[in-house]
């Protein structure tokens, strides 16, 4: 890269550190205002946070690799958590605002009760602070290296004495990528990180996380600019598609009913099942703690609704854009030389192939920067998220409950960068912690429906969800092995069966929530569903408007989605159409989720005269 290239990395790097030493003033008075920003964020704050934490610098190659493989309708793989995303806004964000909880992990002791609900509440603190963060930043740090490697030398900045010293210093075991000048990278963004992180809580991450997924978004936009320009326009790429390939089934938004790659039943898995059979199906963990952050439930409803539009609507587009056009430049099946080499034998690097080799100086430093920030808006997330468990449910609940304000901050910022060290260590083992990620996913399968279903069950207790969770570690385990070459679609059908009856039947064979324990939950969090003789429950006539907007919800996030790419590689009007009933549709949603906030507040003045 250029020295125009390099100013610009440099300044956005030193931008993130001023946030977090200004956000660190208030982030200091205390644990609420470190982790929830004082409960004060508007609903764009928020909504653009989760879309910037969403978007890691992996992600862009993954769609240029999903596109490669399978075509536009590849993208089902993460299209279908649109549906749990939207379930998300009209049911559950006014519900985890109304809880008025640290962390989700707090939330079970506001829904349980005695020790079941204590030990389930340590259970999920250290199962998400440590055993999932660590996977998901060991993931996310494997990408960043693939990004940065063509651009970072530190052998020609130190000299090639001073990083043989440091590979010589290092252990090897922990080494990161295949050198000493990988490791000094992570090294580099992990302290930066870590340090703007614990220095300005969930304010300055989210501050950050702003201006990250402006520059990701800005970024994307302008490298798919550049890359369609280079084929032609977007005529040009559909010429050029259909000299190589069969267009109109690569193109196409919905898979082929003969696709041997997704066979409708497995669609049917996506939309009918996967987007509620994982942990956060109710918006638990990093959502949940953007929604706490919230100024109240409307706020809380519109910033999720938000997120999905942005993570899914908007964001898609310039990535996919790309990946077509690589398909043009790299031919599937072309012979292999210069840069396509690298490119044939990974399609997912085919995204920083062509960053170096269609962008000029300072505009691949705007990209660059972009997955950069792609990159860090997900690490200081997770770090800031993983501490919140640390330090309310296991420090706070379980070692010094009387611990002062001044003392849980303190602990707080000591576990960010306790956190990002774990990161870092993680990351060298990458290799083998791959072959456990899977195992994760499908202990989520086992939370999805009993996270639901607290919300709106009367009868559920902690033993549902521990019961879950530990029957789907069992089944994945042994299908997982009793299965090796299945479909991960059919086996996380088996576990998803294993874990709902195991759940459901340990419900009904374990004593119930008492009674005022539920009585002063649902007086304080209004829920829907099954309550019965609860007073301050939402009406029966509240679920009407909860399903019109669950689906105007999605018609209008899938319609803003699909009337873009229509735009973009097929009919513009047709395009223009979908944005239009899709905007509506968005509307109508927010009206039905506000006719239903005040269905829940009459019946609550009722309660209460």
């Amino acid at each position: 890269m250029a020295n125009i290239d390099w100013v610009i990395v440099v300044g956005y790097l030193l931008l993130t550190l001023a946030v977090g030493i200004w956000a660190s003033r208030s982030a200091g008075r205390s644990l609420e205002s470190y982790f929830v920003a004082d409960r004060s964020l508007p609903w764009w704050w928020l909504g653009t946070s989760m879309a910037a934490t969403t978007f890691a610098a992996d992600t862009p190659l993954v769609v240029a690799g999903l596109v490669a493989e399978y075509g536009v309708a590849g993208n089902w793989f993460w299209w279908s958590w649109a549906i749990s995303h939207v379930t998300v806004a009209v049911l559950f964000a006014a519900l985890w605002r109304r809880a008025e909880v640290l962390t989700d992990a707090e939330f079970i002791e506001l829904r349980y009760f005695g020790r079941s609900a204590a030990f389930l509440r340590g259970l999920k603190a250290s199962f998400f602070a440590v055993l999932l963060n660590a996977i998901i930043l060991g993931w996310v740090v494997r990408a960043m290296v693939k990004i940065a490697a063509p651009f970072v030398h530190w052998e020609h900045w130190l000299g090639v004495d001073a990083v043989a010293t440091f590979e010589h210093a290092w252990p090897s075991a922990l080494l990161i990528g295949n050198s000493g000048g990988d490791t000094l990278t992570v090294l580099a963004l992990f302290g930066l990180v870590g340090l703007y992180s614990s220095l300005g809580g969930i304010r300055g991450v989210i501050l950050t996380d702003l201006f990250q997924f402006a520059l990701g978004l800005l970024g994307g936009i302008v490298f798919a600019w550049y890359a369609i320009d280079h084929v032609g326009g977007l005529s040009g790429l559909r010429a050029g598609l259909e000299r190589h390939y069969e267009a109109d089934r690569l193109l196409a938004f919905l898979p082929a009913t003969d696709a041997a790659w997704l066979p409708v039943q497995v669609f049917l898995v996506y939309i009918a099942v996967q987007w509620w059979a994982q942990y956060y199906s109710d918006g638990s963990g990093y959502l949940a703690q953007r929604l706490f952050t919230a100024r109240d439930e409307r706020h809380a409803t519109a910033g999720a609704l938000w997120f999905a539009v942005l993570n899914y609507a908007v964001r898609s587009w310039p990535w996919i854009l790309v990946a077509l056009v690589a398909l043009v430049v790299y031919p599937l099946g072309m012979d292999a030389t210069g840069s396509s080499e690298a490119v044939l034998a990974d399609r997912e690097m085919a995204y920083p192939v062509l960053m170096s080799e269609l962008l000029p100086a300072g505009v691949l430093g705007l990209l660059f920067v972009s997955l950069l920030a792609a990159f860090m808006s997900t690490v200081d997330t997770h770090l800031n998220w993983g501490s919140s468990y640390l330090t309310n449910d296991l420090y706070r609940r379980f070692v010094n409950p009387r611990a002062s304000q001044r003392t849980l901050v303190l602990v707080s910022r000591l576990s960010v960068l306790s956190l990002a060290t774990m990161g870092v260590l993680v990351a060298s083992q990458i290799n083998s912690i791959e072959q456990a990620w899977r195992f994760f996913v499908a202990l989520g399968a086992g939370l999805g429906l009993p996270s639901m279903l607290r919300w709106v069950w009367w009868r559920a207790n902690a033993w549902t969800e521990i019961v879950g969770l530990l029957s789907a570690l069992l089944a994945a385990v042994f299908l997982y092995w009793r299965f090796p070459h299945a479909r991960d679609e059919y086996l996380l059908l088996g576990i998803v069966a294993v874990s709902t009856i195991s759940a459901v039947v340990a419900t009904w064979l374990t004593p119930p929530v008492p009674q005022r324990q539920l009585t002063a939950f649902v007086e304080k969090v209004r829920p829907v569903g099954y309550w019965p003789g609860l007073p301050g429950a939402a009406p029966p006539r509240t679920m009407g408007w909860l399903i019109l907007a669950w689906t105007c919800g999605n018609a209008g996030v899938f319609g803003v989605m699909f009337g873009i790419g229509e735009i973009l590689l097929a009919d513009a009007l047709t395009g223009a159409m979908l944005v239009l009933c899709g905007v509506i549709a968005l509307i109508v949603t927010l009206w039905a989720c506000e006719r239903c906030r005040s269905g829940r507040a009459l019946a609550m003045a009722r309660y209460i005269q």
